[in-house]
């Protein structure tokens, strides 16, 4: 089977018409025509039928099974050109979202650059949820990932390295500051200050409050940590995020959440299922397996 053939057909699928297929490929409308014929011997099925009466160009239900399909094939080969590009230039395409690369990454950092590791390594900066979508879709091939709930998806293999609690964080200046714990149901009034949906966060918020029954209300959200601790220290709201966030210097407070809620921020290495990896990239993951989270 022609790739080229399959192209075509999900374009005349898209456009409904044979001009709009040739002109989109700069080809004729007759080689257009006899791809489509091409894949229909294939299959020994008609795809495409032509109303005459309302001139119009009508998928059959086997057309739209293949289009289906199609639309697979096309993601894997357009994959398969990432990978194989990608090995040809010694680089591993890594993702790391901010929290991770601030409060953990930097514990094994040294050792990726004293054996050269780091200096072949391209990083992507952004929140897990993204990163996700950018390793499935091949823009990276390794990831550091949080997420609520220790990762597991058919499409990914992940090494999970540890996970930690979601606390409030206050200003000293909030009386809720001087708990020792407290209940999320008690926060029913508060506003929060919160990241956005790159993150994980936004998910364990949910959790919290649906496990306590209430619906406090975001006044603001940030792809920014700095801004949310500042807007905390500030006392214009309190946050639910990661422990390790505050450091001793910070004007804040944590306050542990006493409910019994499964998440936490669980931190694993992905990788794509069935990726084969290069002998650079087992030795970064093998550096990163050192990491201590707990």
């Amino acid at each position: 089977m022609n790739t080229r053939d399959l192209e075509y057909f999900m374009a005349l699928v898209e456009f409904r018409k044979y001009t709009r297929v040739a002109a989109a490929f700069s080809v004729s409308q007759p080689s257009v025509t006899q791809a489509i014929q091409r894949l229909e011997r294939e299959f020994g099925v008609s795809l495409v039928e032509q109303d005459r009466v309302h001139q119009q160009t009508i998928i059959t239900r086997a057309g739209r099974l293949l289009y289906k399909n199609a639309q697979h094939i096309q993601e894997n080969l357009n994959l398969a050109h990432l990978e194989i590009e990608d090995a040809k230039q010694e680089k591993i395409k890594f993702g790391l979202p901010p929290i991770i690369g601030t409060l953990y990454f930097p514990q094994i950092a040294g050792k990726l650059l004293q054996e050269g590791i780091l200096q072949k390594t391209s990083v992507n900066e952004t929140g897990s949820g993204k990163l996700l979508s950018d390793l499935r879709k091949g823009d990276i091939d390794i990831a550091l990932l949080g997420s609520v709930r220790p990762i597991n998806y058919d499409d990914v293999t992940a090494i999970h390295l540890g996970s930690r609690p979601f606390n409030i964080i206050a200003s000293p200046d909030n009386p809720i500051s001087r708990k020792k714990q407290i209940a999320f149901s008690e926060l029913k009034d508060e506003k929060f200050i919160g990241l956005d949906g790159k993150y994980v966060h936004p998910i364990a918020f949910k959790a919290f409050s649906e496990f306590a029954g209430i619906s406090p209300e975001t006044i603001y959200s940030t792809p920014d940590i700095a801004w949310v601790k500042s807007l905390v220290e500030a006392n214009l709201g309190i946050s639910l995020i990661v422990k390790d966030v505050v450091n001793t210097d910070d004007r804040l407070v944590t306050i542990p959440v006493s409910d019994p809620v499964p998440e936490r921020f669980n931190i694993s290495i992905v990788i794509r299922k069935g990726y084969p990896l290069t002998e650079l990239e087992d030795q970064f993951i093998n550096v990163m397996s050192e990491m201590q989270i707990d």
